[in-house]
């Protein structure tokens, strides 16, 4: 009697635990800066989760939406949500151009959904999107703190210029709290400003992913005020200048007038005097009148940092127009004085009236078309060319032949000529078989893992950049995982675009990849791939140190210059570049070797030349050399188009601004080097070109 209400007893509690009812989520979900996003980029992505719990909740939030034309990215992240404590989840994605949803879903341990919800991300009908898709022709600039002497009213006091055209000026406000705590939440920026923020809000986390984002080729301005910047503060740490102790300064009267202030009012501002730390390369200093450098920006890795050593707002602003002017003379020094090649952007101080407003298209630009051209070299394998016409037309004939003539002949000869209902479906079924194995024959073999890696870095600087494309063809359809995979890397899908992409003729395909977002990274954990056909992926990361070391000597046109390569595969070829298109070429170097080589710079064309090789026809679609709808060079005719592909086209204009500066960058080629990661459980055939750049300094 005792064992039956034990059982009992064991049923109903299993019962009443299965009936309880999920606690209700409290969800709120922020994306983009404010609201913003470049397509295809990375985008930040705020999830709130709130509820009324009695103990700690430990589950999975997951966020699906479109990233591209072609794929669909699912991210998740795991969580614990303790009672009367709400959770803000900073996570990162991408969203395709005109993407319809993004799905949120909270699951617990066991993987049951607790909540889920549909969010509309581009609708036709409402007048106020969730996204707003920032062109290539224009500027987004985002802020942390004040909004304060003329910033509020710069979009309308001024204009993007780019390539000769004009964009628009977005400038979207963050609290310190809700900033991104990783480097590809920043990646839709084109500057960032701290307008004097509680710099205690602003954490570890946050700051250190600004300075890697900076490292990477991101702009940065920094504006000093009342609040104090600790010198142990990784953004302290990041910046060009040493601060000193806090003084008042009187700038020029004439200087204030112009920025629409009465400098009869005041010209008295509290600054913290700077100079420049060791082995910093500044290239910018404005003293507004003073004894003192006010401003200085200067070159920090790829990137660019501004300080700001004074709060403009103590000065009484009487034409916000003018005190615009004020920020756009800042911004256009961290930007870039010139906005004439592709791919810059810099600020313009006018009237806007900017009204082209078309939110149903897109123009994609030059990353675009140097991605398209790595995509064209991964694709590039026989197993994805379609068959020979002629096959078919062969097989069929001869199916033909076997059905008709051949049939009738052999059964009337052994006068069995009733029996052709079953040699006819016997020869179907043959040929069915014999074209299923065929085509796999031709089709199958070994999964391919084919890749194009850019490992970018500076002399003297620690922190490498590395960005790589990876094609993985799949001979049967399966569920593919990648293994050895780095903990800091950013992985997603990445797919052939179009030059201009239309919201009115969205056809989004079906292939998927699934990451786990966590510490820092983005990892796929699954990818599923159907039979005869290849998932390009890309993935983003720090690269730590650079294989190669390299010093230089130059006396006019003659170069020596001595590589070291630290890898254990020989270096196939490289050259040394120069400003004003002039090179030198060199030969390999063994592994673990060195070599040293002297030779006379030559002239040489532009890196971004293959961004004019496409035309247009009378429908606007552009197409590359071979007929391609998404072509451009040929990635086996220039492998320089790597370098301005999704990922590089920031460090390649970063490095084009150091040879400027004098600087010089050396590029190799590895000759098959091998692969960091690998296909779980299967054994691959791999095919990978390796480039790698490292600005040096010439003696």
């Amino acid at each position: 009697m005792s064992r039956l209400v034990l059982i009992l007893t064991v049923v109903l509690s299993v019962a009443s635990a299965s009936s309880a009812k999920p606690p209700k989520f409290n969800v709120d979900f922020d994306v983009g800066w404010g609201g913003c996003y470049r397509p295809m980029e990375w985008t930040p992505v705020e999830i709130g989760i709130g509820a009324k719990l009695k103990k700690p909740f430990g589950g999975t939030v997951t966020i699906s939406a479109q990233q591209d034309d072609l794929t669909r990215m699912t991210v998740s992240h795991k969580f614990v949500l303790t009672p009367d404590l709400p959770l803000r989840l900073p996570l990162v994605t991408r969203f395709a151009f005109a993407a319809d949803d993004c799905g949120v879903q909270i699951r617990d341990d066991r993987g049951r959904t607790q909540w889920r919800h549909e969010y509309k991300l581009w609708d036709y009908g409402s007048t106020s999107r969730r996204l707003t898709a920032v062109d290539k022709n224009d500027l987004l600039i985002g802020l942390v703190g004040h909004r304060v002497f003329g910033l509020s009213q710069l979009p309308n006091n001024s204009v993007c210029q780019s390539g000769g055209t004009s964009g628009q000026v977005y400038l979207k406000q963050k609290l310190p709290r809700r900033l991104p705590w990783d480097w590809t939440g920043y990646q839709s920026l084109d500057l960032l400003v701290l307008y004097d923020p509680d710099w205690d809000l602003i954490n570890n986390h946050q700051a250190n992913a600004i300075a890697q984002w900076v490292g990477n080729g991101g702009k940065l301005l920094v504006i000093l005020g009342d609040r104090r910047l600790r010198a142990d503060h990784p953004i302290a740490k990041l910046l060009p200048v040493e601060l000193g102790k806090m003084k008042h300064v009187s700038l020029d009267a004439a200087t204030v007038n112009q920025w629409g202030c009465n400098a009869a009012e005041g010209n008295k501002v509290a600054c913290r005097p700077m100079k420049p730390k060791p082995a910093m390369r500044i290239y910018n200093t404005a003293v507004f009148g003073t004894a003192e450098a006010l401003f200085a920006a200067g070159f920090v890795g790829f990137g660019r940092v501004g300080v700001l050593a004074f709060d403009p707002s103590a000065l009484k602003v009487r034409r916000p127009k003018s005190a615009s002017g004020f920020w756009v003379k800042r911004f256009a020094t961290l930007l870039g004085s010139s906005a004439d090649r592709a791919g810059l952007r810099t600020i313009k101080f006018e009237q806007s009236g900017y009204s082209d407003s078309d939110d149903y298209s897109y123009e994609t630009g030059l990353a675009a078309r140097g991605s398209n051209a790595v995509l064209e070299h991964l694709l590039s394998i026989k197993e994805l060319r379609p068959l020979s016409i002629w096959w078919v037309i062969g097989l069929l004939t001869l199916l033909a032949v076997l059905l008709g003539p051949v049939d009738y002949l052999v059964l009337k000869r052994l006068d069995r000529q009733p029996m052709t209902w079953l040699t006819s479906a016997a020869c179907i079924a043959l040929f069915t078989a014999g074209a299923y194995y065929g085509v796999q024959a031709l089709r199958a073999g070994e999964i391919q893992l084919r890749v194009v890696s850019v490992i970018d870095g500076i002399e003297g600087n620690r922190a490498a950049w590395s960005t790589t494309y990876a094609g993985l063809f799949a001979p049967d359809s399966d569920d593919y995982k990648l293994e050895n995979l780095k903990p800091n890397q950013w992985w997603s899908g990445v797919a052939p675009v179009g030059s201009y992409l239309s919201s009115r003729n969205t056809d989004f395909g079906g292939r998927n990849i699934y990451c786990l977002q966590h510490d820092g990274s983005n990892l796929p954990y699954s990818l599923p791939i159907n039979i005869w056909s290849m998932q390009c992926l890309l993935c983003e990361s720090p690269a730590g140190t650079l294989p190669i070391t390299a010093t230089l000597e130059r006396t006019g046109g003659k170069v020596i210059v001595r590589i070291t390569n630290l890898a254990d595969c020989p270096i196939k070829s490289g050259y040394v570049r120069f400003d004003g298109n002039m090179a030198m070429d060199f030969a390999g170097v063994p592994a673990k070797g060195t070599e040293q080589f002297t030779g006379q710079t030559r002239k040489c064309g532009d890196w971004d030349n293959f961004s004019g090789s496409d035309y247009s026809d009378n429908d606007g679609m552009y197409y590359g050399p071979y007929g391609s709808e998404y072509g451009s060079t040929s990635f086996a005719q220039a492998r320089n188009t790597a370098y301005f592909a999704r990922g590089t086209l920031r460090r390649s204009r970063a490095i084009e601004t150091y040879l400027k500066y004098g600087a010089a960058v050396v590029c190799v080629e590895y000759d098959q080097p091998p692969v960091s990661f690998s296909v779980k459980g299967r054994r691959c055939k791999t095919d990978h070109v390796r480039l790698v750049r490292l600005v040096v300094f010439p003696k």
